[in-house]
């Protein structure tokens, strides 16, 4: 029969969704169900013959024990709901609010304190979720009361005033439209003489170029190293000014839209192997480029020239911004898009300017040294994104650099 079955008995006692705990007068556990255990979260059997301190907080100690002595001395019945709520320490140290029946028992002469425990944390939770949705409502109540009240004054105040008021709106509205188009205009001319300052710099450039060639030429006859270093020097920067006056040029074509693709195919590893190449004469001493590519026969179609300077623009940068015996890798991927990777050991990014980067005429508080306009990763990122692309970079100053480019295989026609 189930009613002589002891082990059905401590399942029915296990079961129970509420901690049982039953001590003796000097507040031992003799007895607890696996619920208890769960709540304060112990390991079977672990709270065991444990004095009920065990599951106190330390600042009601003292006083529960005294609880203890007097509930013995005049033990009574107190059901959960009457105002029971305590609290309760965890094995690990939390505290739990808990809430509390308790009653007693007497066998073989021996009286036993039964205590029948929950865990109200979520309950209390959302007890006090409720009291403070309650606070702030009528919190705002009160605000938009008080906002409504002042509201009420200032309207009164203000149709007073409508005609004036209006009045002053269109006059603002004028003047920003007015100081919008003055803006705008003025950013008009700074490009146009951007553009002019370029073609007016190319002639004399190209007779220095010229110039230099000439001296090379000469000192074929009766060499002078001084003489060709000199000569190489000046082709150097004038090939660098020529890049950046090309830069202007382009952004003017850029900002009043005289841009139009023209579209090719071509064997882009090939063509960016090239590229590559003709940066070598402008290399530092020591610096070295390599490229590699993991499919040499895959054909774009894309506008050539743009290409060109979007890849001269990023190679010419990260040769400016590293330093001597420096390397710079170039690597090329394809699946279903381009995907190429420049890699310098230069001088980096600071971490605050970073966003900054395609800004027009950003440059970066360690760059300031160097020469450049702040305008060729604007006009790079511009056609990328033209073309249906991407450009990303990480950075870390006195580290490096690495740009990621992805462009289609085909880009579509605008």
């Amino acid at each position: 029969m189930l009613k002589d079955d002891k082990i059905f008995y401590e399942l029915c006692f296990n079961s129970l969704s509420e901690g049982i705990c039953i001590t003796n007068e000097r507040g031992d556990i003799i007895m607890n169900n696996i619920s208890l255990e769960r709540i304060f979260k112990y390991d079977k059997g672990e709270l065991q013959d444990k004095s009920i301190s065990l599951i106190i907080p330390q600042q009601y100690k003292e006083r529960h024990h005294s609880h203890i002595e007097n509930y013995f001395k005049n033990p009574s019945e107190f059901y959960k709901g009457e105002k029971r709520e305590f609290y309760g320490q965890c094995k690990n140290g939390d505290i739990i609010p808990i809430e509390i029946g308790l009653s007693y028992l007497k066998y073989k002469g021996n009286t036993y304190a039964k205590a029948m425990i929950s865990d109200i944390s979520k309950r209390r939770g959302k007890e006090n979720k409720i009291i403070e949705d309650k606070q702030l409502l009528e919190k705002e109540v009160k605000k938009k009361t008080k906002k409504l009240s002042r509201s009420v004054k200032k309207l009164k105040r203000t149709n007073l005033k409508l005609e004036e008021e209006i009045q002053n709106r269109i006059y603002a509205e004028e003047k920003a439209k007015k100081a919008f188009q003055k803006e705008k205009e003025l950013s008009i001319l700074k490009t146009k003489f951007l553009s002019l300052a370029s073609h007016e710099f190319k002639t004399p450039l190209s007779g220095v170029l010229s110039s230099a060639i000439l001296i090379e030429k000469y000192n074929q006859n009766n060499p002078n190293q001084r003489i060709n270093d000199h000569a190489l020097t000046i082709k150097k920067l004038v090939k660098q000014l020529n890049t950046v006056l090309d830069d202007f040029l382009f952004l003017d074509k850029t900002e009043n839209q005289k841009i139009s693709y023209n579209y090719s195919k071509f064997l882009f590893s090939n063509f960016l192997n090239k590229i590559v190449h003709n940066t070598k004469p402008i290399l530092k001493k020591g610096q070295i480029i390599t490229y590699t590519a993991n499919n040499e026969d895959v054909k774009v179609f894309l506008d050539k020239k743009i290409i060109e300077i979007i890849f001269r623009n990023i190679l010419y940068n990260a040769i400016k911004y590293s330093s001597e015996k420096s390397k710079i890798e170039v690597k090329f991927h394809t699946n279903s898009y381009i995907k190429v990777t420049i890699i310098d050991e230069g001088i980096g990014i600071p971490k605050q300017d970073q966003k900054h980067v395609f800004e027009r005429f950003f440059r970066a508080k360690n760059a300031i040294h160097f020469q450049g306009t702040g305008i060729g990763l604007n006009i790079v990122k511009h056609h990328i994104e033209k073309f249906g692309g991407t450009i990303q970079f990480k950075s870390k100053e006195n580290v490096g650099t690495t740009f990621t480019i992805k462009l289609p295989l085909k880009a579509s026609i605008n």
